[in-house]
């Protein structure tokens, strides 16, 4: 077989892999026929989440965390950044939409009785996921806030660290957690 003949015969048998691995895990999946959005709260918890992040990174570039400097930051990023205000508006009004996800599905999670065994313990990662979230909320808060002294009692610096740094890797963590849980007993159908 010459190298030419060896890397079409490699390269076929990765992509069937990769199909393999897509029909397997998504295409494959069921999915109970009485699920509803109700019912995807979680998911879009998720990417409620994953678009704070990406707001969040852009308003990293453009924020001050000092005491001083964060409200006249964060007016330069609504007034002289290019759509600087819509991003910070889209961060700033996405926590009340992600709490409320947040919370929907765990209603949803104890009206419905999922909590119980086996899945006891995704219930724990997901009320820590909750706390995280609302901490998450209640940091962020603070940061738009100004000191004018610059005297409090947690420095607006550390409060920015355990804002953007502290709390998105641990909910990371429990994350991972919760979906691994999730992909080994898989999905509840609705009782």
């Amino acid at each position: 077989m010459n190298k030419k003949t060896e890397g079409i015969n490699q390269e076929i048998t990765t992509k069937s892999f990769l199909q393999e691995i897509i029909e397997t895990n998504i295409t494959r999946r069921l999915i109970p026929k009485s699920m509803s959005w109700f019912g995807c709260m979680g998911g879009l918890s998720l990417v409620a989440f994953m678009i704070q992040v990406i707001t969040g990174v852009f308003l990293m570039f453009h924020y001050i965390p000092s005491a001083k400097d964060a409200v006249p930051s964060i007016q330069n990023i609504s007034h002289n950044v290019p759509y600087g205000w819509f991003i910070q508006r889209i961060h700033a009004v996405g926590p009340h939409i992600m709490i409320g996800m947040v919370i929907s599905h765990m209603l949803r999670i104890l009206f419905k009785g999922i909590y119980r065994r086996p899945r006891e313990l995704h219930w724990v990662s997901g009320s820590c996921l909750l706390i995280l979230t609302l901490f998450m909320y209640y940091t962020g808060s603070l940061l738009s806030v100004s000191n004018s002294d610059g005297r409090s009692a947690i420095p607006i610096s550390y409060l920015y660290a355990i804002h953007v740094a502290g709390i998105p890797m641990a909910m990371g963590l429990f994350m991972g957690l919760h979906f691994f849980m999730i992909r080994n007993t898989g999905i509840s159908e609705p009782l």
